[in-house]
């Protein structure tokens, strides 16, 4: 498949959640994902492979927080460079010619100046080590996922950009509040697209949030406010614990009968976050129109 090939496509079907996935396979709660990269390929592997069979089109890197700063935190000995590279390298393995490649890429954990003491230069320095081997390693699509502020999202984009990607996705992360959505630094739905459209990046959209009833609000928001490419990943509904683990309240038939709502909308690609599965993905496949 080519990108050609998947942006001509009515709906275009992401995969779902990953960490969850990989506790199911072993990862202790609260470890990085990407510590499996190099230590248990084949889980990787086969987390990809789960959501190729499900019908995803798009594959996304277990590279959320391989960036310089997070990989120390979480004891990770190996270079920005050879992690991110052979995570593309897994992914397009598992692929196998059947879905394309996203590098995935999360915030850096820290707090922007002026807020923050993380300087805007170190925060560009930090996102372009990623990029550029994402790029380097022929990713598909750089996806730019659950940005808590619109300032940071930029300088990822402006990274993304530098680096030579051509594919370049966003989407952040909204809350409830009496105003209606908002980021974590109080930026709605109409200052995210304003702001993205400026870039003119490929697409845009919000992922994880509290699950369906606010995502639903978000993305009303996003399509009154836009006609550009948009994508929409949710949660499977917020997690409650029993048995001493944490569940995720919404089932895949429920989360495929929330895509269709999502597809009759217009949103254009539709995938899951924290707690979806490949058959949450699977019954999705099944009720939007490709």
């Amino acid at each position: 498949m080519t990108i050609e090939q998947l942006f001509s496509r009515h709906h275009i079907l992401f995969d779902g959640g990953t960490g969850t996935e990989y506790q199911k396979r072993g990862l202790p709660v609260g470890a990085a994902p990407e510590e499996w990269i190099f230590a248990n390929p084949n889980a990787v592997k086969d987390v990809h492979k789960a959501y190729v069979a499900a019908g995803s089109d798009v594959i996304e890197t277990c590279t959320f927080g391989a960036t310089r700063d997070r990989m120390k935190l979480a004891g990770i000995q190996s270079s920005v460079a050879d992690l991110n590279k052979r995570a593309v390298e897994l992914a397009r393995e598992a692929a196998d010619g059947k879905a394309l490649v996203a590098g995935s890429v999360g915030p850096l954990g820290g707090i922007l100046e002026p807020y923050g003491d993380l300087a805007i230069d170190d925060a560009e320095k930090m996102f372009a080590e990623q990029m550029t081997a994402l790029v380097e390693a022929k990713v598909d699509i750089v996806l730019i996922e659950t940005m808590l502020s619109l300032n940071e999202a930029l300088v990822a984009v402006r990274a993304a950009k530098n680096a030579g990607a051509k594919i370049i996705g966003v989407t952040m992360t909204f809350e409830p509040t009496p105003d209606g959505p908002k980021t974590s630094f109080g930026e709605s739905v109409r200052d995210v697209v304003a702001a993205l459209e400026n870039e003119s990046i490929s697409f845009f959209g919000s992922n994880c949030g509290s699950g369906f009833e606010l995502m639903r609000v978000v993305a009303n928001e996003f399509r009154a406010a836009t006609k550009s490419p948009l994508l929409i990943q949710t949660n499977a509904g917020l997690p409650f614990m029993e048995n001493g683990k944490n569940r995720y309240p919404e089932a895949p038939q429920s989360f495929g009968g929330f895509a269709k709502e999502l597809a009759d909308l217009g949103i254009q690609m539709i995938g899951g976050c924290c707690g979806t599965t490949p058959d949450h993905i699977a019954a999705a496949g099944i009720n939007i129109k490709r």
